[in-house]
């Protein structure tokens, strides 16, 4: 089988040099040859340009103007070998002793002298199976179904004839990281970056690049206790000896040994009450005859005001004593601020309250409005009292011009 290979390749390599030297030779000895067509030496049907049927022999042959190199095979008796480097067959950088780029077929193949095993894989269709135990890539002791000691390199990966979903997992050099969210190692429901279900075993543990530090906690017996300073739960700067910056769910919390009192805030929905008393927000002592006092600024994107006493509309009752402007005026001149206002003194030294004094407030914009409905009546009279009096100055005009044409008509 080498020696065919062999003597194939040395055909097909040297066909076209032998013929080129052969070309060169008749045109050397003045031979008549034809243009077009195929030469044979030791065969009446070549199939190449040149094709000789034996052995030649020449003094050099060149391919393409070059010398053509000698053969990298050796011959011992009839065996042909290559023990220079690699041999590719179909490929130009054979990555073995025998690489083959294709179909290798042969009466028979054999490792270390021995022949090859028989495939234990099963062809169906276009389909190769193998269902006689597990399959092993990199490794001899398969322990799943298909088992890959190493790169898996696929187009599509199939998971119950699904597509296997991406890994979350990235790769920075040798380091692996996961960006997206949170890690959970034996649980679903992962609550912080790394959350672990279990126990760790490591080497190191650090936080923020520094080895974390031993636990401050000490064990007597089951109790778990801390004496260095503050406790700190959710706040990195705790102010007390138990500082927790959140929501407390204990089944009894006590205060000197006594249970703590219940809170006097009620939940209603998304409501807070409190009616056992006053509220201050800022003091501890409530002025009397208020709900609620604050000590300090309030801001809100709405106040409402329910008023028990009576809403000002009663400056439109027709029996109401709307004060005239000259009273209002003298008010004025007297005290320094309208009737039923208090002045700057006044709010100075008490406040306001906000509910009466809108409704003050109120009352006066209603009076303005009745001083503005009386002089429209007023204008109203005034126009109307002009438009006859034009009338009238017209009348008159008329009557002037006739009383002159009489008088220059008794003149003449």
């Amino acid at each position: 089988m080498h020696r065919q290979f062999n003597y194939t390749i040395m055909k097909k390599k040297y066909i076209a040099p032998i013929a080129f030297f052969f070309v060169l030779l008749g045109y050397s000895q003045g031979n008549y040859f034809p243009a077009s067509g195929n030469v044979g030496i030791g065969t009446l049907t070549p199939n190449f340009s040149l094709e000789i049927a034996g052995t030649f022999s020449a003094s050099e042959i060149f391919v393409n103007g070059s010398v053509m190199q000698s053969s990298p095979w050796l011959l011992n008796g009839v065996n042909t070998f290559y023990n220079a480097g690699r041999v590719g067959i179909g490929t130009n950088n054979p990555g073995f002793a025998l690489d083959v780029a294709g179909t290798v077929n042969a009466t028979n193949l054999l490792i270390n002298g021995a022949p090859l095993p028989a495939s234990p894989w099963s062809l169906s269709g276009s389909n190769t199976f193998y269902n006689a135990g597990r399959v092993g890539i990199g490794t001899n002791n398969p322990g799943f179904a298909l088992d890959v000691a190493g790169t898996v390199n696929a187009t599509n990966l199939l998971i119950n004839g699904a597509a296997l979903p991406a890994s979350p997992w990235s790769l920075s050099g040798s380091n692996t990281f996961y960006s997206i969210g949170r890690v959970g190692i034996g649980t679903n429901s992962p609550n912080f970056d790394l959350d672990v279900a279990g126990t760790v075993n490591a080497t190191n543990l650090l936080i923020n690049g520094a080895p974390l530090p031993g636990s401050p906690w000490s064990i007597s017996g089951n109790e778990l206790f801390y004496n260095t300073g503050n406790v700190g739960i959710g706040t990195i700067n705790p102010n007390f000896d138990l500082d927790v910056a959140g929501t407390i769910n204990a089944t009894t919390i006590l205060i000197n040994g006594d249970p703590l009192p219940g809170s006097p805030w009620s939940v209603s929905g998304s409501n807070v009450v409190y009616n056992g008393g006053s509220v201050g927000i800022g003091l501890t002592n409530v002025p009397s005859g208020y709900a609620l006092a604050v000590d300090g600024n309030v801001i809100a994107e709405e106040i409402k005001v329910e008023l028990s006493q009576n809403w000002p509309d009663f400056v439109f009752a027709k029996n109401y004593g709307l004060p005239t402007l000259e009273e209002v005026e003298q008010h004025i001149l007297d005290k320094g601020h309208l009737e039923n206002i208090p002045s700057a003194a006044e709010v100075e030294l008490n406040g306001i309250r906000l509910g009466e004094m809108n409704a003050k407030l109120l009352q006066k914009i209603e009076e303005l409005t009745l001083y503005t409905i009386q002089q429209q009546k007023e204008i109203k009279e005034l126009k109307l009292a002009n438009s006859k009096f034009e009338v009238e100055k017209e009348n008159l005009k008329l009557l002037a011009n006739r009383l002159d044409k009489l008088e220059k008509t008794l003149t003449e």
